[in-house]
């Protein structure tokens, strides 16, 4: 039996143990910028600025707990599948990228935020490129070119590390064997015909 028949089907989710986390994050840092400028609002040394500074912040940071909260409420239902066939991610569309059309696998990591990027074939870039999700990672795939797909980690059941060495193990058995680090061999020159 080879190894591509013994890999299981997983189904990746959102870890309610992160999404609480991130919750409890926002909500205390919307609270804490809402008290500020109520508090500083009163003292007569406080700038404008940093009233602006805890306005937006509070703002911010507000948003962000209604979007943990969504997430936290329809968090029932896995997001990221992961199959010998390949991969789909239904943040970014609803296909499936096929291993073969996968070039190369790498982590990516910035603003201290890591992501998994599939080097794929730009037809079948092209396709996850329309969605709204997507189009907001268009900047992302500039830096790393344009046929790229973006994994996100973040909030999963599932870190990036253990996340990229998964999608390494399927790639190589969801796809025909080729050696990619080898040289391309000469081709053997004809004898002279004499």
């Amino acid at each position: 039996m080879s190894e591509s028949q013994t890999l299981p089907n997983l189904a990746i989710g959102y870890s309610r143990a992160r999404l609480l986390t991130l919750f409890g994050g926002s909500l205390l840092l919307t609270l804490l910028c809402a008290a500020l400028v109520f508090l500083w609002q009163e003292g007569n040394d406080v700038t404008k600025f940093l009233v602006a500074i805890c306005y937006v912040g509070a703002v911010f940071f507000g948003l962000a707990t209604c979007r943990m909260l969504w997430r936290l409420v329809t968090a029932k239902q896995p997001l990221v599948f992961i199959s010998r066939v390949g991969i789909r991610d239904t943040r970014l569309a609803g296909e499936t990228i096929a291993w073969s059309a996968v070039r190369k696998i790498f982590p990516w990591e910035q603003r201290g935020q890591k992501f998994v990027v599939l080097k794929v074939d730009p037809l079948i870039a092209q396709r996850f490129s329309r969605g709204f999700a997507t189009q907001a990672l268009t900047l992302l795939n500039k830096a790393l070119g344009t046929d790229s797909v973006i994994v996100n980690a973040g909030g999963l059941t599932m870190d990036t590390g253990t996340l990229l060495e998964t999608c390494k193990q399927y790639w190589g058995a969801g796809r025909p064997a080729q050696a990619e680090n080898t040289e391309p061999q000469p081709e053997a020159k004809p004898e002279p015909v004499s």
